[in-house]
């Protein structure tokens, strides 16, 4: 009975499993087909794009390139950028260590691949699952189309399929020697650096041919991370590194273990070439700035993000790392050549304001331990309609000193922190600049004025101008939502410290890691356009000469950091500080509508300056470079007197109009009191539906369902009904004519799509919503029809290349063909020659008769290759004995004193009473001598010999 159970409940589990599995596979399909539905038609459009990227690559795109051409405002050469890695090696005088040891550490399985190697792929997974480590799973190829082809570093899908699609497309293209050959002058190793060439050069100062096998070893290890094993800056990793390559080498079979044990031991070998490309712009504060801004442009053309805001250390030093890597790749990159990029600098006005703030410092000439002069300075001035930078001081000098610290001069911003963080946030909140403040001890440990004491009630705009900390502290530890640390997170300082974000100390200029002028200059210039942040650059455009694309252009793009009343507010504020207040040594004896702020640091180490027109900003910075001193009471006044300067000159320069900041209508001015009109300060729409979306959303409902027809044109755009429908007759009209001549040849492509262009720039001037959405459907379509249509040019042209390739192939076949059988016919008359020497042999029984039949199955044979066609032959004798012989593909039977038969074989006996019967194809030979009674053997495809009595052997020819 138990045993009864046991089988029915395992009769029962069996039943359950195909269930089971037919609910798996359901499973499995429904999900590919959930992905496919979510993600098959991006997939698809990104197969295409690889393809289509794929078909006009060419190996002239993988050598050097022409140099980068910087241009200035006005379209004037400054630079023309010489290319650093300009020695393109061909595979052949490759060192062949390089393409070896590159296959053996990069891609095992380079030579057996056709662009992706899914086992490495499926390796790099079941490694990241199985051991929690990251192994790459991209080929040679695949590193080649990501950083030369498609230079994108971005991790996503779209980028990888088509990365994956483009590989193996150059792989049909080119041989294994030219990818490779096309990897190692062109892969990424650091310091500017493209090729193995190059490196070589830079690292050792020799050629790459002549390298010792550690050396080469190092620049094998480099391609995988160039900063994290950079020799220079990480020579411990960069030994690792280089000893792991060895070892690797010697595990492949590349080196003996004794050159292994003896390479580990050497030095790096460190030799720099100090040689000087024509790449130097660290003469030039413009052109230095303009170039570090458009490496940061390439680097997010890549896939780049920029970040300005990290939660720990460990993010913040990950970020910096693979910030530093990306940049020394696009600087090398831009520095290789190819690229066009214009900017906005004046030469002129760049050195009439490097002229001024020179001879402001004129007077100073101490030097530093180190040789620079001391105090340093450092000033950024902005356009404040667009953003742009006008002219950039790094320094003093740029003898013996190449450091730009507008770019990399980070210093505490002092009080120039607190319209920033402190002021213009508590405007936001509701302060006025005549609201009431308490100066008194606050803070832990307490915060100092720069002044002994306290003194009480004030007002925001007297604790502005006299600069009390006090004050601008308590109006920070106010903004419990911390907004401060948000606004300059927009604003994009780029060093700000995180647990810094809750700290109201910043308002006094207590920034960790300090700022730039370039950073202040931006963040003030904000106030000017109504609280909008422009990103600033001195870049207008860059273009990628090689790929026929703008990679750049300069749109201005505004962020929102501030309200126009606030804004307006903290302006009106600053210029009491120039007034009235810390500020009248920079008020401008040309222009009396000047606001700013100053600043100092503890001990005196800094002091910062930011000043301002309606038309310009600009930032100054003065001290040493590592606080080595205080400044003393006259050098504190520099910034100040270099605004001056520069301000007075720029007033003339941009010809500005004697006329003060623009006010916003909900702003009233009162003498130095400010007040707000909330009755005509409306709400936004984003405040509107912040406040309450479901109203906002039913209301904007009920209008669109009240709305008379389609009267945006005139509602809006103040338009009659002839002036709309005489547009609308305008989009139609063009669309008939462009319906008239339809695409008939490829050629017409270009001229169609700009028919297209020109359409839709009509159907732009369009106001009606109606007609507009009517006319969009059609371009849409028109524009389907189009692409279609180049899609069957394309398919027609790869149509007829398939047939000539057909048509050349068919006539290769018949030309062989007839080769062959011209080889036939020549071969027909020997072996019928032969043939009948064979039969007279055998009928004469002469001594060569085994000879004669081997030369008549050699022609048999190379009949067949050639294929012709020939009968086994069977030749029979008597007269006492009895020979039956059969000639086949390749061998021959013959007997004595017996009865024989042989297909296709070698197969000859001699002795008494004996009975053999085999068959053998293709090249196998039968041969049996002695005594084998009553024996049969049958082989096929192989060669069987027996010598002695009963013993017999057979091997298999492929």
């Amino acid at each position: 009975m138990r045993k009864k159970k046991l089988e029915h409940k395992l009769i029962k589990k069996r039943k359950k499993w195909p269930w089971v599995l037919l609910t798996l596979v359901l499973l499995i399909v429904l999900s590919v087909g959930a992905f496919w539905w979510k993600y098959g038609y991006d997939i698809k459009n990104t197969v295409a794009d690889g393809y289509s990227y794929s078909e006009g690559l060419k190996k002239s795109d993988f050598h050097p390139r022409n140099s980068t051409v910087v241009y200035d405002r006005n379209g004037k050469e400054i630079k023309k950028l010489a290319q650093s890695s300009s020695d393109y090696t061909t595979f052949d005088n490759i060192n062949p260590q390089i393409s070896k040891g590159l296959v053996a550490v990069e891609d095992q399985r380079f030579y057996i691949h056709h662009g992706v190697d899914m086992y490495g792929i499926l390796r790099s997974i079941g490694s990241k699952l199985m051991h929690r480590r990251t192994e790459g799973g991209s080929t040679l190829t695949q590193q080649l189309v990501k950083n030369v082809i498609l230079q994108d570093q971005s991790q996503n899908m779209n980028r990888k399929l088509k990365e994956m699609v483009i590989a193996q497309q150059l792989e049909k293209k080119f041989t294994k020697h030219q990818i490779l050959e096309f990897y190692i002058n062109n892969v990424y190793m650091g310091h500017g650096s493209y090729g193995f060439s190059a490196a070589a050069d830079y690292f050792f100062s020799q050629n790459q041919k002549d390298l010792s096998i550690d050396k080469l070893a190092m620049l094998v290890g480099l391609p995988n991370n160039p900063t994290y094993y950079d020799p220079v800056a990480n020579p411990a990793r960069a030994v690792k590194r280089r000893n792991m390559i060895l070892y690797i080498f010697h595990q492949r079979g590349l080196i003996s273990k004794r050159t292994y044990l003896a390479a580990r031991e050497r030095p790096l070998g460190l030799k720099i070439n100090e040689k000087k490309y024509d790449n130097d712009v660290s003469n030039n504060y413009a052109l230095s700035y303009a170039i570090y801004n458009a490496t940061e442009e390439l680097m997010k053309s890549s896939g780049f993000t920029m970040k300005y805001d990290f939660t720990s250390d460990a993010e913040r030093q990950s970020y910096n790392t693979h910030y530093q890597q990306e940049f020394e790749r696009a600087h090398g990159e831009l520095m290789d050549g190819g690229y066009t990029i214009h900017t906005t600098i004046d030469m002129d006005v760049q050195n009439k304001i490097e002229e001024l703030v020179n001879n402001t410092y004129k007077s100073y000439t101490s030097r530093t331990e180190n040789g620079k002069l001391t105090p340093q300075v450092s000033s950024t001035v902005i356009d404040n309609k667009t953003g742009d930078v006008i002219a950039v001081i790094g320094g003093r000098t740029t003898q013996d000193d190449q450091v730009n610290r507008t770019i990399n001069g980070y210093h505490q911003p002092g009080s120039t922190a607190k319209p920033i963080v402190a002021y213009a946030p508590a405007f936001e909140r509701g302060y006025l600049p005549q609201s009431s403040v308490i100066d008194s001890a606050v803070g832990n440990p307490i915060i100092h004025n720069w002044y002994s004491g306290y003194t009480g009630s004030t007002t925001v705009r007297h604790a502005l101008e006299n600069s009390i900390n006090t004050v601008a502290y308590k109006l920070a530890a106010q903004d419990t939502k911390h907004t401060y640390y948000d606004d300059l997170v927009k604003m994009e300082f780029a060093r700000l410290d995180y647990t810094q974000r809750d700290d109201p100390r910043l308002a006094i200029g207590s920034f960790t890691y300090g700022a730039t002028t370039t950073e202040m200059a931006s963040a003030y210039s904000s106030f000017s356009r109504g609280g909008k942040f422009i990103h600033p650059s001195n870049l207008t455009s860059i273009y990628d000469n090689d790929n026929d694309r703008y990679i750049y252009q300069n749109t201005h793009m505004k962020k929102d950091v501030y309200t126009k009343n606030a804004s307006y507010m903290m302006i009106n504020t600053m210029q009491s500080v120039i007034s009235d207040g810390l500020g009248k040594a920079a008020a401008l004896d040309n222009y009396k509508y000047t606001a700013g702020k100053t600043g100092s640091t503890d001990d005196n180490y800094d002091a910062y300056f930011v000043g301002m027109t309606p038309d310009f900003t600009i930032a100054n910075w003065t001290g040493d470079d590592k606080k080595e001193g205080s400044l003393t009471a006259n050098e504190q006044t520099l910034s100040m007197q270099a605004f001056k300067a520069e301000g007075e000159y720029m007033v003339g320069q941009m010809k500005q109009k004697e006329k003060d900041f623009k006010k916003p209508s909900t702003v009233t001015v009162s003498g130095s009191n400010l007040s707000v009109n909330t009755s005509n300060n409306k709400p936004s729409i984003q405040d509107i539906i912040d406040t309450d979306f479901s109203k906002y959303n039913t209301t904007q409902e009920n209008k669109n369902t009240n709305r008379l027809y389609n009267l945006d044109y005139r509602i809006i755009y103040h338009l009659t009904k002839k002036e709309e429908f005489r547009r609308e007759d305008k989009v139609q009209k063009a669309i008939d004519k462009y319906n008239e001549s339809p695409i008939t040849k490829e050629s017409q492509y270009d001229k169609k799509l700009s028919e297209l262009q020109k359409i839709r720039y009509l159907n732009a001037n369009v106001k009606r919503q109606s007609a507009k959405a009517r006319f969009n459907r059609q371009i849409l379509q028109l524009q389907k029809d189009l692409n279609m249509s180049q899609a069957m040019f394309q398919a027609a042209k790869d149509n007829k290349k398939v047939a000539k390739y057909e048509a050349e192939k068919e006539a290769i076949e018949t030309q062989r063909a007839q080769k062959r059988q011209s080889m036939v016919d020549k071969l027909m008359p020997q072996y019928n020659s032969q043939l009948q020497k064979v039969k007279d042999a055998y009928k004469n029984n002469d001594s060569d008769k085994a000879d004669q039949k081997q030369k008549l199955v050699d022609i048999m044979n190379e009949i067949r290759s050639y294929g012709g066609n020939v009968p086994d032959v069977k030749i029979a004798t008597g007269s006492g004995s009895s020979s039956n012989s059969s000639t086949g593909s390749s061998g021959s039977n013959s007997s004595s004193g017996s009865s024989t038969a042989s297909s296709n074989s070698s197969n000859s006996s001699s002795g008494t009473s004996s009975s053999s019967n085999s068959s053998s194809s293709n090249s196998g030979s039968n041969s049996s001598s002695g005594t084998n009674s009553g024996s049969d053997t049958n082989s096929d495809n192989s060669s069987n010999s027996s010598n002695g009595s009963n013993s017999s052997s057979s091997t298999d020819n492929n």
